[in-house]
């Protein structure tokens, strides 16, 4: 709240302040218990007199606890209801439901009549599922995309790049494995470092920093 108003106090350089009701979207494991009042939040705050309440903010907010809505439930444009759904779903759902999110997300998608946005927002939807997951599997992406290929072609090709993407960081991620290995070798056999250099490749601070765990 009060990094908006600063943004408003800042761009119109006014000191009249913008009505905010404060809004909390959950999208955790479990359901939300905790009070919607920040009094209530706020340790002493009910022993305290009216005179010290006055100073100390206190105001109910709005609670969405998407854990509970049902598919039926999230209603709107195709994006919202894509980002609702995986918002429910990241957290609570295995790997084959959160497939079954993507599908559900590829469905919505063809609503679309911009294609183009369409296929920006399911990647930036994948990326976001990524990173969330990280226990998704290659084969969870196969047959993610195997799957989106029968409803939404172009979602299949985005997410065709992004394994081909991660393939490529795995091949880059072994073959420095492979020159690390190298170059503890070459340590141990009292190689210079301009020889270790010039064997792997590697810079003189990662060869300095490997051989300092080798002698640690």
């Amino acid at each position: 709240m009060i990094e908006i108003w600063e943004a408003k106090i800042n761009k119109e350089k006014t000191y009249q302040l913008p009505i905010i009701i404060p809004l909390v979207i959950y999208h955790g494991k479990d359901r939300w218990n905790l009070s919607t009042n920040l009094g209530e939040l706020i340790v002493g705050y009910e022993n305290l007199t009216e005179d010290i309440k006055k100073h100390i903010p206190n105001y109910e907010y709005l609670i969405y606890d998407l854990s509970q809505y049902t598919d039926d439930d999230i209603k709107g444009e195709a994006q919202l209801r894509i980002i609702l759904t995986i918002f429910r779903d990241i957290f609570i759902k295995d790997n084959k439901g959160i497939q079954e999110s993507v599908e559900r997300a590829a469905r919505y998608l063809k609503e679309l009549e911009d294609k183009q946005t369409g296929i920006e927002y399911f990647e930036t939807f994948i990326r976001y599922i990524i990173s969330a997951r990280p226990n998704l599997t290659r084969e969870n992406m196969e047959d993610m995309r195997e799957n989106v290929n029968r409803i939404y072609p172009e979602g299949s090709e985005v997410i065709m790049t992004i394994i081909e993407r991660y393939r490529e960081e795995g091949r880059q991620e072994g073959r420095l494995e492979g020159k690390i290995e190298v170059a503890k070798k070459l340590i141990k056999m009292d190689l210079t470092i301009d020889e270790i250099i010039e064997a792997t490749g590697l810079k003189k601070e990662e060869i300095y920093e490997i051989r300092k765990k080798i002698l640690n």
